[in-house]
């Protein structure tokens, strides 16, 4: 099974979700020592620049949907990111291995759920592609899609954005 994008990628959350990433991941590396727990980020319902980043996912879904029926040469690692929700508890984590069929998306879940019970790493899961929190693949060592990655990118330091460009396997560009 695929693994999932680099923990300080792979946190983008909504509504006080956390997300853990897992471990090496054709997107990208965790930024964890050996023996280390992977950072967590956690990211309130009230940030705009997230809220919009998932309407900019869900608008878009179409040309993810066409590029993982139809990949072209050089696209892999297709990815969506779900919203478990538990009474108020909500939860984004990524889905790897996916699939569309049935007008839904299926994968198995690529984090370590903190918040909601019952649903472990692995468990294969669907999505309708209008419920999704993100989407992202690779395209010739270039992100696509990746909103609310882009967002959590923006905001990192300098420094902390030169450690990710030196780990990660793709460059993250300012369009999709």
């Amino acid at each position: 099974m695929k693994h999932c994008l680099i923990t300080i990628l792979a946190g983008a959350l909504l509504a006080c979700a956390a997300t853990q990433a897992k471990a090496d991941h054709a997107l990208a590396r965790e930024d964890v020592k050996p023996g280390a727990e992977p950072q967590v980020f956690d990211v309130t319902q009230h940030n705009h620049a997230m809220a919009r980043a998932v309407r900019q996912a869900r608008r878009t879904v179409g040309v993810f949907i066409q590029a993982l029926q139809h990949p072209a040469a050089g696209q892999h690692d297709f990815e969506v990111k779900k919203p478990f929700r538990q009474g108020v508890v909500v939860e984004h984590l990524w889905l790897s291995d996916v699939t569309f069929k049935g007008n839904r998306f299926h994968g198995y879940v690529d984090n370590h759920p903190r918040k909601i019970k019952g649903l472990k790493m692995g468990d294969r899961v669907s999505v309708n592609p209008d419920e999704i929190s993100d989407w992202a693949f690779v395209e010739n060592g270039r992100l696509v899609g990746g909103y609310t990655i882009r967002v959590l990118y923006s905001e990192l330091s300098p420094a902390d954005k030169a450690a990710l460009v030196k780990e990660a396997r793709f460059r993250i560009g300012t369009h999709s």
